[in-house]
């Protein structure tokens, strides 16, 4: 690493630093480091399904080794699967509140028929209220309301 036994070094050589070891396990440790791959984590992989369709993110699976096609094939089920179960739970709780709100609608309906068939029953036995009386009345209380003013001056 261009330091002396002994010495420390001031600036690592690289992003990688081996203290201590021989140049040919550091050239041995950067090429293992350079040609390892790691397959990408499941969060990158998690995403609309167009997108990934259309090339735009990362697919899961990238990993020169053949081994791992397999399983993540059976992860990449399990999660759509996964998917799909939500899916249907949430499609089947809305059917359910959509079908609530149909049923109270339809109460609400039968109880307002209800009550204009009462009315329609109930109205020719009603008191009719003539035009007279009804501005009689408003002439008799606007008379109060100053009566009663005049009283709070006085």
């Amino acid at each position: 690493m261009g330091t002396e036994p002994g010495q420390c070094p001031t600036a690592p050589d690289g992003p990688l630093v081996f203290a201590g070891s021989s140049p040919a396990d550091v050239e041995h440790a950067r090429i293992f480091w350079n040609s390892a791959t790691l397959p990408l984590p499941l969060e990158s992989s998690l995403g609309p399904a167009t997108l990934r369709r259309e090339g735009n993110l990362p697919l899961r699976g990238a990993c020169p080794i053949r081994g791992h096609e397999s399983e993540e094939n059976s992860e990449k089920e399990r999660i759509s699967e996964a998917q799909n179960v939500q899916k249907t739970k949430v499609k089947e709780k809305y059917l359910q509140q959509a079908k609530k709100r149909e049923d109270i609608l339809a109460l609400l309906r039968k109880q307002r028929e209800e009550r204009i068939a009462k009315e329609l029953i109930s109205h020719p036995h009603k008191p009719k209220i003539k035009a007279d009386e009804v501005s009689r009345q408003k002439v008799f209380e606007a008379d109060h309301q100053d009566q009663a003013a005049v009283k709070a001056l006085k």
